[in-house]
């Protein structure tokens, strides 16, 4: 077994592993304490501060829409839902409507909290979903220092003390999969991201314009950066405020098959560039909501004219 040491007097966010002993084939705790994993499976990380979980039960209280517990990483709370490359985890069941009472299973402030991290919090008998509750405190990521360099596969970022960030590159011999919110971080994130040179999947989100946030960190910069990544092969790009000199620079990502694009501004003519990349299959986000979507649907089919051996939408 491989020991995965968090902070002990802190729920920094949760941890999944994939385990056949375990139900559904993945195993599920907090990342506070010690938590043991079997030795070389694929472990995701979730950071973001618990500050409580709880369970729903079926028997009584008023009727109330509950969501069937997620075996797999379901982010932080803090990035928006977007389409991801294929995680190896079984499918989340619909959520429906039942009768339900609540019950707190953890707490931050309860006593040997570490000790009670168990696979309990989520529920026994009778309960068949839970949630988590999230506090306000910045993680600091110098614990990353202290786990095994190869032992997290994919990593998902909530709130943190931004300088901490550099401790990432801790983890690249192993880190396939980075979902983080570039805008939340220190002027060297993206220098920090280019040397997680194992990474298949990466997803990047921010501001849009300067009245929505204090920085915009997802540029033309940040955008050349990444592009030196040897083994990415998905990227999606939220948000953000880059030229279309910016975009020209992902053309360097030889094994890129799918790029997810939504932000204000685009055109297609920012979009040729693409025809170049010798890998990409997929180009998506751009008539995202319709009408409504980052371009207008007579722009995207533009750009499907204009890249007709990918698939546009």
């Amino acid at each position: 077994m491989t020991a995965l040491r968090f902070p002990a007097e802190i729920a920094v966010g949760e941890v999944w592993w994939e385990d056949a002993e375990e139900p559904g084939g993945w195993g599920h705790l907090l990342a506070i304490g010690v938590v043991e994993v079997p030795d070389g499976t694929a472990v995701s990380l979730s950071v973001n501060v618990v500050a409580e979980v709880g369970v729903f039960g079926r028997d009584q209280a008023f009727g109330m829409f509950t969501a069937e517990p997620q075996p797999a990483p379901a982010g932080t709370g803090s990035l928006p839902a977007v389409p991801r490359r294929r995680r190896r985890v079984r499918p989340a069941r619909p959520a429906r409507y039942r009768r339900s009472r609540q019950r707190v299973t953890w707490q931050q402030e309860m006593p040997d909290s570490a000790l009670r991290n168990t696979r309990s919090i989520w529920g026994g008998p009778g309960e068949r979903s839970y949630y988590v509750g999230h506090g306000d405190e910045a993680v600091d990521l110098e614990f990353i220092r202290a786990l095994p360099a190869d032992s997290v596969f994919d990593l998902s970022v909530g709130g943190i003390v931004p300088a901490s960030f550099a401790a990432v590159a801790h983890l690249a011999p192993g880190l396939r999969d980075l979902s983080v919110y570039i805008d939340d971080l220190g002027a060297e994130a993206p220098s920090v991201i280019a040397e997680l040179t194992a990474l298949e999947s990466l997803l990047l989100a921010g501001h849009s314009a300067p009245e929505d946030g204090p920085s915009l960190r997802l540029d033309d910069h940040a955008l050349s950066v990444i592009a030196g990544l040897p083994a990415l092969e998905y990227l999606s790009l939220l948000g953000g405020s880059y030229t279309e000199h910016g975009l020209q620079q992902l053309g360097r990502l030889r094994t890129l098959r799918h790029l997810h694009v939504e932000t204000e501004g685009l055109t297609p003519s920012m979009f040729r560039f693409a025809a170049t990349m010798p890998a990409l299959i997929r180009l998506t986000g751009l008539g995202e909501f319709g009408d409504d979507g980052p371009m207008p649907p007579a722009e995207v089919g533009q750009v499907r004219a204009m890249l007709p051996h990918i698939s546009v939408g």
